[in-house]
């Protein structure tokens, strides 16, 4: 026992002794040593989307969905499946090795059922775009993940405009829960989804009522187009 103890206690010193020179070895030692000691706790904290490429929702573990990490990638295509509405993406993982072009993540948008004309704005508008995502759950029985959808407005912005928020705005799609809905963590963003609703349902009986009287709403249009500049007349996703 002694010996060892004493064996092991001339290699701890001779170490030492190594690491106290300045050589180029022992800096490659020092640097490469913790270099390796980061990357192996970086790959610890986020190993799915650190080098993988979500192609279904069984690659997301609930840990990043608990965090609702943000995650980018590009719209490829849109699918109806029933009453659900799919956005098929294209995932881009921190370091985009391992990536193929052919699998996509089907992406259901939150809280909202789109109707015909939102489906035609989701075909012509979203298409091709990079957008960034939040997954909010995931359901064995289902082959789609629920997500967060956001597109970066303008696109060299750094605005998020956020998808199921505007087809609401826009009267593209309704309110509807979804199992995503009924856990703790989303109630904020769906309480939002419906307060958006609300007071675009609001908005719209106001003008409807104002339409009556054509005078009001030349006026109104006359007032907006003298105090607002020529830019901010346009429609928000056209700008």
């Amino acid at each position: 026992m002694e010996q060892t103890k004493s064996y092991l206690l001339d290699k701890y010193q001779g170490l030492c002794n190594y690491m106290e020179r300045d050589t180029i070895g022992t800096e490659l030692t020092i640097y490469g040593t913790s270099t390796l000691m980061l990357l192996i706790a970086y790959a610890k904290r986020k190993p799915a989307y650190l080098v993988r490429q979500f192609k279904q929702p069984s690659h997301i573990p609930e840990r990043i969905i608990n965090e609702r990490v943000m995650h980018t990638g590009k719209i490829q295509g849109v699918q109806q499946r029933d009453q659900d509405t799919l956005l098929m993406i294209k995932h881009r993982p921190l370091i985009p090795i391992f990536t193929s072009r052919k699998r996509l993540l089907p992406v259901k948008l939150p809280g909202v059922r789109v109707n015909a004309n939102g489906f035609s704005w989701l075909q012509q508008c979203l298409i091709g775009r990079e957008a960034t995502f939040i997954p909010l759950n995931k359901s064995s029985t289902q082959d789609y993940v629920v997500c967060q959808l956001c597109l970066v407005h303008p696109p060299k912005g750094n605005r998020l405009l956020d998808v199921s928020e505007t087809l609401l705005k826009l009267r593209f799609a309704k309110y509807a829960q979804d199992v995503a809905a009924s856990l703790k963590r989303n109630d904020k963003y769906y309480k939002h989804l419906r307060q958006v609703e609300s007071s675009t349902a609001t908005k719209e009986a106001w003008l409807a009522w104002a339409a009556r009287y054509p005078f009001i709403w030349q006026r109104l249009n006359e007032l907006k187009a003298s105090l607002l500049p020529k830019q901010k007349l346009l429609p928000e996703l056209v700008r």
